[in-house]
């Protein structure tokens, strides 16, 4: 998990596309695994999910959850969709 001083920090690292482009919440990408937002943080805290986090802020990149979410249900990287799951 990369760590920023400051939330201003994180935003400007986003202005300058320093950071994916998709960013969600623990409680988005607990809800799209299926997991726990708990089970989340322990992801991103072992690195098994591209996070980061400035203050009290974590945000996870979206695709990784996409990515996680579908080999979790027997699917190709190249098929579904993180809001519908199209599968």
């Amino acid at each position: 998990m990369k760590r920023f001083r400051t939330i201003n920090s994180m935003v400007a690292a986003i202005r300058r596309d320093e950071l994916p482009a998709n960013l969600i919440s623990p409680g988005a990408a607990a809800a799209a695994l299926g997991i726990t937002r708990q089970s989340v943080h322990e992801l991103c805290h072992r690195g098994k999910l591209p996070s980061w986090y400035a203050e009290r802020v974590i945000l996870i990149d979206a695709n990784a959850v996409q990515a996680r979410a579908l080999k979790a249900l027997g699917v190709s990287e190249t098929q579904g969709d993180l809001y519908g799951l199209n599968v």
